[in-house]
C-alpha cells in the first residue's frame, strides 16, 4: 500500500550524513582560510611627523592641565594646602631638576617670541633678546620626553647643568658694583631721638624748602638743597 509520506526510516536515513559528505566537510575544516593582504605601512614625511609629535604634544599637556585642575580642586574642597616636601639629596648634583615639563617650556618660549615678551625685554634689558635659550628648554624636553625615566632625568640635570655653567660665568653685578670685603659695621646705631632732632634742626635752617619727609609732597632728599 502506498503512502503519501514517507516511512520513518526513510526520515532518518535522510537526518544521517553520509561518509562523502563527512570527507567534504573534514576537508573544508582543514583548508586554511585565505589571510588578508598585510597593510603596506607608509612611511611619514618629516613635515607630517612633525604634525603627529605636534598633536600628541598637545594632548599631553590638555591632559596634564585638566589632572592639574582636578588636584586643584580636590585640594580647595579639603581645605589642604600642599607643603613642598624636603628634599633627602642636598647634594650640588641635586640641585638641578630632573624634570621638565613640555608645557611651561613651550609658555616660556611662545611669550618670549610674543610682542609683549619683547617689549618686557626692552623695558629690563634696553634691548631685543633672543629665545633661542627657551626654545632649546622646549626641544629639549620634546626630544627626551619618550625616553627611560632615568635616562631623561640625567638628560634634563645635564641640560640645566649646562645653562648654569653658561650663565653663572657671564657678566654679573659685580661688574658695576665692588664686591663688600669687610661686613658694615655700627649700621643703624643712632636712636631714634636723635635722628628726629636732627630733622628739626635741618627744619630750622632750611624755612623755605619743601619737607623731604614729608611723601605727599612728592619730594626727595635728592631734590633737597644741602643744607648751608
Amino acid at each position: 500500500m502506498w503512502w503519501p509520506f514517507g516511512s520513518s526510516n526513510d526520515r532518518v536515513r535522510g537526518s544521517i550524513p553520509t561518509r562523502l559528505e563527512e570527507n567534504e566537510l573534514a576537508a573544508a575544516q582543514a583548508q586554511p582560510s585565505p589571510q588578508l593582504p598585510t597593510p603596506i605601512k607608509q612611511e611619514l614625511s618629516r613635515e607630517e611627523q612633525a604634525n603627529l609629535d605636534f598633536a600628541e604634544l598637545l594632548k599631553e599637556i590638555e591632559i596634564e592641565q585638566t589632572k592639574s585642575q582636578d588636584q586643584r580642586a580636590a585640594a580647595r574642597k579639603d581645605g589642604k594646602t600642599e607643603l613642598t616636601p624636603i628634599p633627602a639629596d642636598i647634594s650640588p648634583e641635586a640641585l638641578y631638576p630632573a624634570e621638565m615639563s613640555c608645557r611651561s617650556a613651550l609658555d616660556y618660549a611662545m611669550f618670549c617670541q610674543s610682542f609683549g615678551g619683547q617689549f618686557v625685554n626692552i623695558y629690563r634689558y634696553g634691548e631685543f633678546r633672543s629665545c633661542k635659550n627657551h626654545w632649546a628648554d622646549f626641544w629639549m624636553c620634546m626630544r627626551t620626553r619618550q625616553w627611560d625615566e632615568k635616562d631623561r632625568a640625567k638628560a634634563i640635570q645635564d641640560h640645566y647643568r649646562t645653562k648654569a655653567v653658561r650663565w653663572k660665568t657671564g657678566p654679573s653685578s659685580e661688574d658695576i658694583w665692588d664686591v663688600r670685603k669687610e661686613p658694615v659695621k655700627d649700621a643703624f646705631q643712632e636712636s631714634l631721638e636723635d635722628l628726629e632732632a636732627k630733622i628739626a634742626v635741618w627744619k630750622q635752617e632750611n624755612p623755605g624748602v619743601p619737607d623731604p619727609w614729608d611723601e605727599r609732597q612728592g619730594t626727595t632728599f635728592k631734590d633737597a638743597p644741602p643744607s648751608a
